[in-house]
């Protein structure tokens, strides 16, 4: 995967994001203007042609009929009530049944009758016709009207046009979908991408994590690079560009909510950082969801909590992992009240970070005072989003909230993790005695399932 590829922030449309929804809109109208035209009865339809001459009883010599005015003739109370009664039916009924046409240029009136009953819709043409006729030259020595094709019906009924009918549903269908796609999309207010994730947070998409399964706990992998490790070492590269030779950095990272995958991506970048030949310090600064650990498979305890209630535990709580250059500070020993000092929490970073590469699991950005302290103290900050299900107004949310109290954010990461909800599961045997307890951490992180080292690509 080039470094192009993660430098275009690309998007889903409204149209490929709910495709889906526009597909079955489309579908469903077209279904049902077929199944309403199916439903319909079959009509036969009579139909008669009149002449209507110009009148030339007028002063000034014959004038041209005005075609306009002689359908609405036709369609009048007077010549439907004469029809009716010649067809021993109700005006309202006889009407109904009706439909009278001008043709383009002519001084034509054509007269059409449907009816289910071939017999009424012949007799219902004549029936018209002859009102109408009749009605035009009333007291008149000249005629003003004359039929000129006498009333026929054909021996079948007239059948609707179904791929017409079909074909306008699918159409209409379309429009109706798309435009519910556009009104679900703002109601619903999801990020679709990376390209609507800077336009929400106005920061670049540096990767996009695609989503993968992983082992548990996490190993040094032999082979050819997947294109998971090549996202990650692509974003080390990068962040590698922002330190000074020689010299460490500190790096937060959060997410807006939780169920974005940090803790697994802030694990992975960790293994990247490494793997670029820099020490690597990842600190489990998520106390309210003390998970990281479980990803190396080591102890909860001694870790941060500890560290700072007492400096001189800092070489002994911080752990080796089975990755070169790459050690670990977990959660460590859950304690009540404040969690840590801020001060003492400072001098912690700036120690670690004066010839190693820092990065620190923080709770989520929103609801978490503790994102808050860290992310004024770090050198850098970096946002892991949900790019399929995350909220816009909590990314953009997010980005005030660390912008107010200093954060330096870089860009974001977009995650695809399988569950937005985390599963709790139990931590394999080996672990668990390792841990001296049952772990079941909250919100989407990786812990194992027991009978299984595999588990899905989630996180907090």
């Amino acid at each position: 995967m080039s470094g192009s590829n993660h430098r275009t922030a690309k998007s889903r449309g409204i149209v490929r994001s709910y495709l889906w929804v526009i597909i079955l809109v489309t579908l469903l109208t077209a279904a049902a203007a077929g199944a309403t035209v199916m439903s319909r009865p079959r009509l036969y339809v009579g139909a008669a042609q009149v002449v209507v001459y110009p009148d030339a009883a007028r002063g000034g010599g014959a004038v041209a009929p005005d075609m306009g005015t002689e359908r609405e003739v036709a369609n009048s109370g007077v010549v439907s009530a004469a029809a009716a009664k010649s067809l021993g039916i109700g005006i309202t009924e006889a009407t109904n049944a009706l439909s009278v046409t001008v043709p383009v240029d002519a001084n034509v009136l054509q007269f059409k009758y449907s009816s289910e009953n071939r017999s009424q819709a012949l007799a219902g043409a004549a029936a018209f016709t002859t009102a109408y006729v009749d009605y035009r030259n009333a007291d008149r020595k000249t005629k003003l009207a004359e039929v000129i094709s006498p009333a026929t019906v054909p021996t079948e009924p007239e059948a609707a046009n179904l791929p017409l009918i079909v074909g306008l549903g699918l159409v209409l269908g379309l429009m109706l979908g798309i435009g519910f796609a556009f009104v679900w999309d703002r109601a619903r207010g999801r990020l679709r991408g990376a390209a609507d994730i800077t336009r929400q947070t106005g920061l670049p998409v540096l990767a996009q994590v695609p989503m993968v399964k992983q082992r548990f706990p996490l190993v040094p992998e032999a082979g050819p690079a997947t294109p998971e490790r090549e996202v990650f070492g692509y974003l080390a590269a990068h962040l590698t560009t922002l330190t000074t030779r020689g010299k460490g950095a500190s790096l937060l990272v959060t997410s807006p909510s939780p169920g974005a995958g940090k803790t697994t991506v802030a694990a992975q970048l960790a293994i990247a950082m490494a793997a670029t030949g820099k020490e690597v310090v990842l600190i489990g600064g998520d106390l309210r969801h003390p998970d990281l650990h479980l990803l190396f498979g080591l102890p909860l305890t001694p870790g941060l909590t500890d560290v700072l209630a007492d400096s001189g535990k800092l070489e002994r709580s911080v752990q080796a992992t089975e990755f070169v250059n790459l050690r670990v500070l977990p959660g460590g020993t859950p304690r009540v009240g404040a969690w840590f000092n801020v001060e003492d929490l400072e001098l912690l970073l700036q120690a670690l970070s004066k010839h190693s590469f820092v990065i620190v699991d923080a709770p989520t950005a929103i609801g978490a005072t503790e994102s808050a302290v860290l992310a004024g103290r770090t050198d850098f900050t970096l946002l892991v989003v949900d790019g399929q299900r995350g909220s816009r107004e909590a990314a953009a949310e997010a980005v005030s909230a660390l912008n107010g109290v200093g954060g330096n954010l870089i860009g974001c990461v977009t995650n695809s993790p399988r569950s937005r909800r985390f599963k709790r599961k139990t931590v394999p045997a080996s672990l668990e005695a390792r841990h001296g307890r049952e772990t079941t951490p909250t919100n989407g992180d990786p812990v194992g399932d027991g009978t299984s080292a595999k588990s899905e690509h989630v996180g907090h």
